[in-house]
Parts: C-alpha cells; sequence; structure tokens
C-alpha cells in the first residue's frame, strides 16, 4: 500500500494522542516503517532521529537484538495466563529483582501502564486505610504535577490542559505548593538552596494531615509541567513529613525513572524509600506494555 493511501486511512481511522487531529490535515502524520537504534525511518529511507525515545521509552535503542530474541523465545514458550490464582516465572523474576532497587518494599503489583500503575496505588492506599478504620480521605498532590491520563491519575494532577475539561468526572484532591525553581520566588538557586519554599507546602500539609492518605510527588523532576527540576532536599523533606505524620508517599518514576537523571531512579538523589513506587515505560525497554 502507498504511503499517502496509508496516511489517508489513518486520517480516517485513528484518533492520535496528545495532539490536534484538526491540524493533522496540514501536518499529516508521518510513517514510519522501521527503527533501528535511535533511527526511525520513513518508507523512501528518511532518517529521523528519535530524540525522546518515542515518549521515553526506549531506553535500549529501537529493535534491540537482544530483547527482540528474549521476547520471541518466550513468546513460544507461554505468551499469557490468567495471573489470579496461577502465577509464572518471568514475572516471579522480574518482581524479584524489582523489589531491590527499594529496600524494604517487598510486593509488585502488575498492570499495564504507567497511568494504570498510578491507579493501583491510589486504590492500594485508600483500601489501606478503609480496612484498617483510618477515617482519611484526601490525596495530595504538587503544583505542576503530571500522572496520566486515567481520571484517577487526572485528579492528582495539576496542569489544565489535560485536566479541565473533564474536572467534574474527577474526585477531589488537594494541590499543595511544590518547588518552582525556574521562577523561584525566594531568589534561591537549586542547587545550593535550603528549599525555603517547602515552609509554604508544609504549612498547608499542616491543614490537612489528619485526613491526607497519601501524597504524590513526581521525584526531582515534573516532566509535563516544562522539565521542572527540583532539589533532592525538598523531597526528602517531604518524606520527612509523611512519616511523621503517617501518609503514604506515593513516588511517581513512570517518566524519570531507569536512569534518565544521572541515578538509575530519581528518588535516590534524595535517599529516600516511598510506600509507593510507579514505574513503567522503560520498564520493557519500549517493547510491551507494561506498569508497576
Amino acid at each position: 500500500m502507498k504511503t499517502e493511501e496509508l496516511v489517508q486511512r489513518d486520517l480516517l481511522h485513528i484518533w492520535h494522542p496528545c495532539s490536534q487531529m484538526s491540524e493533522y490535515k496540514e501536518y499529516p502524520p508521518i510513517l514510519i516503517t522501521r527503527a533501528k537504534g535511535v533511527w526511525l525511518y520513513t518508507k523512501d529511507n528518511r532518517k529521523i532521529l528519535d530524540a525522546i525515545s518515542s515518549w521515553w521509552v526506549n531506553l535500549f535503542g529501537h529493535t534491540n537484538k537482544k530483547i527482540s530474541k528474549a521476547i520471541k523465545k518466550q513468546l513460544n514458550r507461554l505468551e499469557h495466563v490468567i495471573f489470579a490464582n496461577y502465577t509464572h516465572e518471568p514475572a516471579i523474576r522480574l518482581a524479584s529483582e524489582l523489589i531491590k532497587l527499594f529496600p524494604g518494599l517487598t510486593r509488585v503489583f502488575f498492570s499495564d501502564n504507567g497511568s494504570t500503575s498510578i491507579e493501583v496505588a491510589l486504590k492500594m492506599s485508600w483500601q489501606f486505610c478503609q480496612q484498617t478504620g483510618k477515617d482519611r480521605n484526601i490525596f495530595a498532590y504538587l503544583g505542576g504535577a503530571y500522572h496520566g491520563e486515567t481520571l484517577g491519575a487526572l485528579s492528582v494532577g495539576g496542569l489544565g490542559v489535560y485536566k479541565t475539561i473533564f474536572q467534574r468526572l474527577l474526585f477531589q484532591a488537594v494541590e499543595i505548593p511544590g518547588p518552582d525553581c525556574f521562577r523561584c520566588p525566594y531568589n534561591q538557586n537549586r542547587n545550593n538552596c535550603s528549599t525555603q519554599c517547602f515552609e509554604k507546602t508544609a504549612e498547608t500539609l499542616e491543614k490537612i494531615k489528619d485526613k491526607t492518605i497519601a501524597i504524590i510527588a513526581e521525584p526531582i523532576l515534573q516532566a509535563a509541567a516544562g522539565m521542572r527540576i527540583y532539589p533532592p532536599l525538598f523531597l526528602k523533606k517531604l518524606r520527612e513529613f509523611t512519616k511523621e505524620n503517617q501518609i503514604f508517599l506515593i513516588c511517581d518514576e513512570i517518566a524519570a525513572g531507569f536512569g534518565r537523571t544521572g541515578k538509575l531512579m530519581a528518588s535516590y538523589h534524595a535517599d529516600i524509600i516511598p510506600d509507593f513506587v510507579c514505574l513503567s515505560k522503560g520498564l520493557t525497554g519500549g517493547f510491551l506494555p507494561l506498569g508497576v
């Protein structure tokens, strides 16, 4: 099928995410036929540098031979089995490796994408309070946060461009002041500041601490907010506050995890262990949908 015909069929039948479909008539989608390493190739063999790793997922490059070989081998043995009352070796081995990344955490819950892993963390923390008789009903998130497109994840997000139109569908969550090192109101430098901004965060949290189930945060880096990087000390103080007040800390490592900030996990910069960690994107190197 010719490129032009394929693109026309795309425009007739596909909704593309995070883009304005009305612009596709003037700027049609670019048809990719193959990929290798960091390069994408069109049908006429034009090379395009995949500088964003196809949404931050292809950590080891496209069509990585080692990963491809392992997946093909597994497909010939077992592709899927119901996970209620059954298990299999690859899941056990992966879970055993993942818990080593966060000493003290002992369990892994598998899902199929990043947003769903956020939903799971929210539901688990809520369920804990329900089953232990804790009268708490508030989730809190940092200003500028982004945690995904599903309704629960949007509820704890702070970016109106994704959230506003769905507002009436979402549960109520509390936005707490977060760091803004790009426009620091204290004229400090994030590399050596004492995170004076946390005072306002703590002030807000003090008012709701007895009703708060969990605080969710992107450690060190708020990507969708404009690649806003903040000091590890802020995250460290947030962890201390949550521990002191028996509040769960959920770290969303979906975008920043697996080496994106110079350490294997972004929360390592603050030398903390959260109560929940959400992982996806780089987890499978872009080959399969998976979240934990």
